[in-house]
């Protein structure tokens, strides 16, 4: 294969090769996140809009319709940096992941939490969401069929690393 560059495991390999693969696409277990990935955009748009407030009450409601606002534009940068397939992709949700998560606590500490039923837990649902950003992260990092798609890498036993 022309091009290959052995890195940690993995070759990257150019795109025509990736496309060629066996494991390339939005197949098998990224269908569900693909899934996941269209449910946000309008889920995030009902959260935004269920989470308004009267910007007239001051500077705390300003701030959340901006966060709020400001995490749907994330939802659907996200969403099309997946559809793209983007190589990068993989980096850009890690640091979704953690910004995103610490910036909402952050900002429930800080001028408080949205509007609506107040969570009964709000720890727990920090760990459930740290929990599924870890695993989707687990997920890209070991996956096959992830990382042809997206970063045009395969195994090395998949390939000859003697052209690298």
């Amino acid at each position: 294969m022309a091009g290959v560059r052995c890195v940690a495991g993995w070759v990257r390999v150019s795109e025509a090769e990736a496309e060629a693969h066996r494991l390339f696409g939005l197949g098998g277990w990224l269908r569900v996140v693909s899934a996941l990935m269209v449910l946000a955009v309008p889920g995030g748009v009902v959260v935004a809009w269920q989470q308004w407030m009267d910007p007239a009450l001051g500077g705390a409601a300003l701030a959340s319709n901006l966060l709020s606002l400001l995490v749907l534009g994330v939802q659907v940068g996200m969403a099309v940096l997946w559809f793209r397939r983007w190589p990068g992709f993989r980096l850009a949700y890690a640091a979704f992941a953690v910004l995103g998560t610490a910036l909402l606590a952050l900002a429930d500490q800080a001028i408080g939490p949205p509007p609506g039923p107040p969570s009964t837990d709000p720890v727990g649902e920090l760990v459930l969401e740290a929990a599924f950003h870890l695993t989707f992260l687990a997920a890209m990092q070991f996956s096959r069929r992830f990382r042809v798609t997206f970063e045009h890498r395969v195994r090395a036993g998949d390939v000859s690393c003697a052209s690298a």
